[in-house]
């Protein structure tokens, strides 16, 4: 079993424990699916992400199956000016430091979070300065960066595993916050992008009794 497969597990028996209510199953998802629906190749990673989770929703999380990833993946590219892989378009900001392309959406990016508002997802076509695998935060709007916030998958979970194992995480009806030291409570994913964002950077985790 590979690292993310055992991160996966090791973040499922840590919410059952702390007495999370996830809907989360175990199962498989075929991956051509999402090469049917894209036009790219899940990651490997992604693959055996898949292969553990079975395409449930996490509170909140949504780390997507093969089928669901892809069609949301389709949709957003087929809704950019231009949906070939890497393609830019101009009128929107990349990654300020080059590691991110600058399109509004590729379909090298591969959704492990989706919603109307933001994704999280793993990049097989970064810019100059980025790597092929790292995991990406997209704010939705047109105006807004595109930021390479964790270098890999496995990366990523471990910010995961982190917050939902804090003993500074609030857990009531199977729902998970943290707060931050600004004055407001974060939900796990957004504790997770603040981690993550905080070790890339340097600086402090602005959240209130996590130690990384």
């Amino acid at each position: 079993m590979g690292e993310v497969a055992t991160l996966a597990h090791h973040i499922w028996d840590v919410m059952v424990e702390r007495g999370f209510e996830p809907v989360l199953r175990r199962g498989s998802e075929d991956t051509s699916r999402y090469e049917d629906q894209t036009g790219v190749p899940a990651p490997a990673e992604v693959a055996e992400l898949w292969s553990v989770l079975g395409g449930r929703d996490i509170l909140g999380m949504c780390l997507e199956g093969a089928q669901s990833a892809g069609r949301w993946c389709a949709a957003r590219a087929d809704e950019a000016e231009s949906s070939g892989p890497g393609v830019p378009y101009e009128e929107l900001d990349g990654s300020t430091d080059g590691a991110v392309r600058m399109v509004w959406w590729d379909r090298g990016w591969c959704p492990l979070h989706a919603s109307a508002d933001w994704a999280i997802a793993v990049d097989s076509h970064p810019g100059a300065a980025g790597h092929v695998g790292q995991v990406v935060f997209c704010d939705l709007d047109v105006d807004s960066d595109r930021e390479a916030v964790w270098g890999s998958v496995t990366e990523f979970l471990r910010d995961v595993l982190a917050v939902v194992s804090s003993e500074a995480l609030i857990v009531e009806d199977g729902h998970g916050l943290m707060a931050h030291v600004d004055n407001w409570n974060c939900t796990i994913l957004m504790a997770v992008r603040e981690l993550g964002q905080a070790r890339r950077d340097g600086r402090p985790i602005p959240l209130l009794g996590l130690v990384a």
